[in-house]
């Protein structure tokens, strides 16, 4: 979609961040959540912006009726997007998902909002890649902090996403394929950042959902990233652990880790479970609240690398 020589910029936020990859099934979406949420606990008023063909839901916005729509058409689903893209019109998000945070949530709509602007780049050039930071314009003094989660695997998207940011921050896992699939959006951060977002920063690279203990499998994995991104990159220390059922349990739920966590003492016991007094996916499994560390560990540092700028 971008090529280089476009004339026009947008200044993306001062505080705004994105969580991209060039694969997905890697965290993406579940840390833009929890940063969001932990943004706007803090006290920060916050806007997450969902640019993915996936509704994950982690905020309970969808499943659990969390939030205060917008005034006509609903924004569930990419349409909030869509329709501001396609009428060059201000994002209206879903307010008060959790108290200071907006979102405006992902979903199937999203894939038109790519073919809308492969359409539009027929006539109107690579600046089309601007879309998302015109529409956010007009709203982005309303809030602290913008954070966005990025759609993996499509080029058009994740330069819509990385046109409107001014940090990037990426998530691999372990195998050869995630390490590999950040060659893909090294390269869209390269040409947004030369065509028209200068401001944009790859601000570090986390691996998700990994045993804390595997040090020597991180320091390869690690060396894997410098040679893919070059030695200079930065690489976060934290690293949440895979942990299968407290994560999907929390996302049925609508819950962040934190919150998921804070349920354990309430919770329904082993002993209930047998007693036919509650159901399994009524506890809470005790390795949650190591869950919810993790990824408190995991935010607190991506904002604190965010907030020193490093290029």
């Amino acid at each position: 979609m971008l090529s280089s020589g476009v004339p026009e910029q947008i200044a993306p936020p001062d505080d705004s961040t994105a969580v991209g990859t060039g694969k997905g099934g890697v965290g993406k979406s579940t840390v833009a959540a929890h940063l969001a949420a932990a943004s706007a606990e803090s006290g920060k008023r916050t806007l997450l912006i969902c640019v993915t063909g996936q509704d994950d839901d982690d905020l309970g916005i969808k499943s659990h009726n969390r939030g205060d729509q917008p005034p006509g058409d609903s924004a569930l689903d990419g349409q909030g997007l869509y329709k501001a893209i396609h009428d060059r019109v201000p994002l209206q998000p879903i307010r008060e998902v959790r108290p200071n945070l907006d979102v405006l949530p992902g979903g199937p709509r999203v894939a038109e909002v790519r073919d809308l602007l492969l359409m539009r780049a027929l006539k109107e050039g690579p600046g089309v890649a601007l879309s998302l930071a015109r529409s956010l314009a007009p709203i982005a003094p309303l809030y602290d902090r913008v954070l966005f989660d990025s759609a993996p695997e499509d080029d058009t998207l994740e330069q819509l996403v990385l046109a409107a940011t001014r940090n990037l921050v990426v998530p691999t896992r372990s195998d050869g394929s995630s390490i590999r699939g950040m060659d893909r959006i090294s390269k869209n951060f390269w040409t947004v950042k030369n065509a028209v977002n200068p401001a944009l920063r790859l601000a570090g690279v986390f691996l998700y959902a990994s045993n804390p203990n595997a040090t020597v499998m991180h320091d390869a994995v690690r060396e894997e990233v410098r040679e893919t991104l070059g030695s200079g990159i930065a690489i976060l220390e934290s690293i949440v652990g895979y942990r299968e059922v407290p994560a999907r349990r929390a996302r049925k739920k609508g819950l962040t880790f934190g919150e998921y966590a804070a349920l354990l003492p309430q919770a329904a016991s082993v002993a209930d479970v047998k007693a036919g007094r509650a159901k399994e996916e009524d506890m809470v499994p005790p390795s949650t609240p190591g869950l919810a560390k993790e990824m408190s560990q995991l935010t607190d540092e991506i904002f604190e690398r965010c907030a020193r700028g490093v290029a």
